[in-house]
């Protein structure tokens, strides 16, 4: 009988409810390095991602909701002032932040060309330069024979000049698709989105990069780089 109305008590007021007050009174204050100072402060990261494929699991520190409750009273009511608590917070997103930040460094120079790719690019830019110069001084020679009345003559090079007009379309067409596919297939022109790391398609429809835009992990990201600026610009200078 008594241990049915100990369930019920639970239910009704939840598992603290039998706890003693003097045993309540122990549980940490906000101040504890207990309390997730994120949560207090802000969004604690592990809730950002919670449910995503980013999700790095429950945060170790206490999310106690009457913390929260307390933090909001004090600061905006009271007009009391954390800024211990807003300097962890800030430092937790950095944490993340610039982890992320390497992994889009990296993987922008991973779209770069190579060096080989470069200097295929190269080449084929020093041929078109090449040809350039050869159809100018050509056009030149057909304008001193039509001025000499050398017909014969004028005829024969602008046949030339035409065929070097029309190996010169190709080779610009073909460094163009060079420039466009190297390092990348034509099915795969990708870029990197530089708030969040995903990679993207520039084939994409407006719709999925819309839909990008507004999934839980971009705006997670969006989020804490706004969270982030507002407090670099009270707490950068510490790191310099």
């Amino acid at each position: 009988m008594a241990e049915e109305q100990r369930r019920l008590l639970e239910q009704l007021m939840g598992k603290d409810a039998l706890i003693s007050p003097v045993t309540r009174r122990r549980e940490p204050d906000i101040t504890s390095h207990r309390v997730c100072k994120s949560f207090l402060v802000g969004t604690c990261p592990h809730d950002l991602f919670s449910g995503t494929k980013q999700d790095i699991g429950k945060c170790p520190l206490l999310h106690l909701e009457k913390h929260k409750l307390e933090y909001e009273y004090r600061t905006k009511k009271k007009s009391e002032t954390f800024p211990e608590f807003e300097y962890e917070h800030y430092k937790t997103l950095q944490k993340y932040l610039k982890g992320l930040d390497r992994t889009i460094s990296m993987a922008l120079k991973r779209l770069e060309h190579t060096p080989e790719e470069k200097a295929k690019i190269a080449k084929l830019t020093k041929e078109l330069d090449n040809l350039d110069t050869k159809i100018g001084l050509m056009a030149q020679e057909i304008g001193f024979l039509i001025d000499s009345k050398e017909n014969t003559k004028c005829v024969f090079e602008s046949v030339k000049l035409y065929d070097l007009c029309k190996e010169r379309e190709r080779l610009a067409e073909s460094a163009r698709n060079v420039a466009e596919n190297v390092g990348q297939s034509s099915q795969q022109k990708l870029q990197v989105c530089e708030v969040c790391g995903a990679y993207l398609s520039r084939l994409d429809s407006d719709r999925r990069l819309a839909d990008h835009l507004i999934g839980k992990i971009h705006l997670a990201y969006v989020q804490m780089r706004a969270d982030y600026n507002d407090l670099d610009k009270k707490f950068g200078r510490r790191l310099q």
